[in-house]
């Protein structure tokens, strides 16, 4: 029961949490500038608004893939939600290759972009161990490319509330931006993986 609890309560505060910094940005849509690139073009326009798009499909459709009591249940649904999951991942991907050269954050950019890469990484391997049957890999992968798709929302959480905390570590702003952002995305990988190996250390002995 606690741990359902937990769940329930992670999924209120990670959507509130998007809900929060995804609607101020429908004002990039219709002002002169957008938020990471400055005047806007129909390109740019279309762009940013595919990314956004593509964005609440990822996070709408990880909570149906991580629900146990959905995926077990309902196997059908679950891998046609994890195909939708999988090509909105690439959309907000590519999109963001695009974007990320322009972002407001240089110091931030070297971050992004291993971040983004990783998660192309984890969606790939996700596809190639369920069609290679590898079940406890594929979950996973799925695990690790969500920690990076929730990247670009726990890191304005630090952004508004911890920012603090690094500046006080690292003096220099560019290199205090570039450990918070580092911070938000390696940190529950390394847990998540840890947590992963200790386990299967235990299950082998």
């Amino acid at each position: 029961m606690l741990k359902k609890i937990s769940i329930a309560i992670f999924w209120l505060a990670f959507f509130g949490l998007f809900l929060f910094m995804l609607i101020p940005k429908y004002k990039y849509l219709t002002n002169d500038t957008l938020e990471h690139w400055g005047s806007k073009s129909t390109f740019d326009n279309s762009i940013f608004a595919l990314h956004i798009l593509a964005g609440i499909i990822v996070y709408c459709t990880a909570i149906l893939q991580f629900t146990p009591a959905i995926r077990n249940k309902y196997i059908s649904f679950h891998r046609k939600t994890g195909k939708l999951y999988i090509l909105a991942s690439f959309l907000c991907i590519t999109t963001l290759y695009v974007m990320l050269p322009r972002t407001s954050c240089v110091a931030c950019m070297p971050s992004q972009f291993i971040v983004t890469s990783l998660w192309l990484l984890f969606v790939v391997l996700a596809f190639y161990f369920i069609k290679q049957r590898k079940i406890i890999l594929h979950q996973r992968m799925m695990i690790s490319s969500f920690i990076c798709a929730a990247y670009f929302v726990t890191v304005r959480v630090i952004d508004a509330y911890a920012m603090d905390v690094f500046y006080y570590l690292f003096p220099n702003k560019s290199t205090a931006y570039l450990a918070s952002d580092v911070f938000v995305w390696l940190v529950p990988l390394l847990l998540f993986h840890l947590y992963w190996l200790i386990n299967d250390k235990k299950q082998s002995a």
